[in-house]
């Protein structure tokens, strides 16, 4: 038996209907592979998720706590998406044609972190105006920045540049 607490579950208020709790790790088309206590199980959406679900924001990605109704010989099946504390998204703009403006709609990439690694090189690629952008949707996202400076003894101006990314608030 596998300790879910162990991939950052919270329980929630009692569950019912004997749906099981489990956290999204992989995500292939409409297959997810998920963590339960039971395990790593395979899961497809339930066909009801498909007309409940206002927005693709809605539907799990990796990172979601989901509860799902267990299958020992097969597929099990994701009912609901438990809440998330934080959010890392980006545009969608998949399916517009190239000149045309159309709305722009959110993807979601990763969920219920508590930290963002924002890695970059002090040599010549070094921009501290990008790591600032970073930094901006690291906050957003509802996780805590962590800047992580590397190459430092390739940089002769690595100093100045460690010293202008620490005056920045984040």
């Amino acid at each position: 038996m596998m300790d879910l607490k162990t991939y950052g579950y919270t329980e929630i208020d009692a569950i019912q209907g004997g749906l099981l709790p489990g956290r999204v790790t992989e995500l292939r088309r409409e297959r997810f592979t998920l963590m339960t206590e039971r395990g790593e199980v395979t899961a497809v959406l339930k066909g009801t998720f498909y007309h409940g679900a206002e927005t693709r924001v809605d539907f799990p990605c990796v990172g979601d706590f989901v509860l799902l109704h267990h299958n020992e010989s097969g597929n099990s099946l994701i009912v609901t998406v438990l809440p998330r504390r934080s959010k890392f998204s980006r545009a969608d703009y998949s399916g517009h044609a190239t000149g045309y403006a159309k709305t722009v709609l959110e993807q979601v990439v990763a969920t219920n972190f508590d930290y963002v690694f924002i890695l970059s090189s002090l040599n010549s690629d070094f921009n501290v105006t990008r790591i600032m952008r970073y930094l901006t949707q690291a906050r957003q996202s509802g996780g805590q920045p962590v800047v992580i400076l590397t190459k430092r003894s390739l940089c002769r101006a690595s100093k100045r540049r460690i010293t202008e990314v620490g005056s920045y608030e984040y």
